[in-house]
């Protein structure tokens, strides 16, 4: 939040400018072809995966088997944050808000619960090379402070506020505009966006050998609270008669798109699908519990007397 603050200020002093890191589509434009050319996204979604593969050829006999449903997950998830930015959603994204939207959803839900999916934790931490694990991840795991501020981090309430409030904060029109208009302040946009994003489902997901401090049904009750929030923003985006992102049409329009039939598009998507993803998830939640009882059900039938 502090340099959140601190880069907008800093930003409302300079000059206006358009966004110069996506590419400007024009009407009549290939939009199939307006891909983001910045190689840092893929290079480090790259690095990802094969920190992942790598761990998974060094785990030859693993204490808790990645099926291929979640090796899926893992690479699924992957492709969602190289589509949210490297792909025509990118480049789209300045000029629609509707676009916008779509990016944040696959930055946000569909990404992190999809990598998390994966169970990425053992091979990925596998997959550095011993180095990295002696003489970064050690000293900050034996850290009294780093432990403490993870607890704070991941207390519900504390994730819960930082996932909501990150969504809320940047959809106030003035910091929403700001980040269309500069480069900076975007990119700390869907930063922010992905981690609260990781940070959220962190807690639901659960990926083995992390355990989550929320039970099962304390899980699908987290998930139906958020649906509640998201449901008012974009409701109130949706029937919200007057335009509250004029920055878009800095940029020409390649969809030829009314301003608020766009706006309420965006909307729309923020609401409908935000909170069907938010249930879906509960649906899955809900099944890895019976999963887990059935298990314990069976342990106990096993047991000798």
């Amino acid at each position: 939040m502090a340099a959140l603050v601190s880069i907008s200020t800093g930003a409302f002093l300079l000059p206006a400018s358009v966004a110069h890191a996506h590419v400007v589509v024009k009407p009549g434009d290939n939009l199939l072809a307006a891909w983001n050319t910045n190689p840092l996204p893929s290079l480090a979604l790259f690095l990802v995966a094969y920190l992942y593969i790598n761990g998974l050829s060094r785990w030859p006999q693993p204490s808790h088997p990645i099926s291929r449903w979640q090796k899926a997950s893992f690479f699924a998830g992957l492709l969602a944050i190289f589509l949210a930015l490297q792909s025509p959603i990118d480049s789209l994204s300045a000029h629609q808000f509707s676009i916008h939207q779509v990016q944040h959803l696959l930055l946000r839900m569909a990404g992190p619960l999809l990598v998390l999916g994966g169970a990425p934790l053992t091979p990925m931490l596998r997959g550095l090379p011993p180095w990295a694990l002696r003489g970064m991840v050690r000293p900050v795991v034996g850290n009294r402070t780093a432990r403490r501020s993870y607890d704070w981090l991941t207390n519900p309430v504390v994730t819960t506020f930082i996932f909501l409030g990150t969504l809320y904060l940047w959809q106030v029109p003035d910091l929403h505009n700001l980040a269309i208009r500069h480069d900076s302040v975007h990119e700390l946009m869907h930063v922010t966006m992905a981690l609260s994003g990781f940070l959220f489902w962190w807690l639901v997901i659960d990926p083995m050998p992390h355990r989550s401090r929320l039970h099962y049904g304390l899980r699908i009750l987290y998930l139906g609270l958020i649906v509640i929030p998201n449901t008012l923003l974009g409701a109130g985006i949706v029937f919200n008669g007057n335009l509250l992102y004029e920055s878009y049409y800095d940029f020409p329009q390649p969809l030829s798109m009314a301003q608020l039939t766009d706006q309420q598009i965006g909307g729309l998507l923020l609401w409908v699908i935000g909170d069907m993803m938010s249930i879906l998830a509960a649906g899955v939640v809900m099944i890895l519990w019976y999963q887990q009882e059935q298990a314990r059900e069976e342990s106990w039938d096993a047991a000798p007397d």
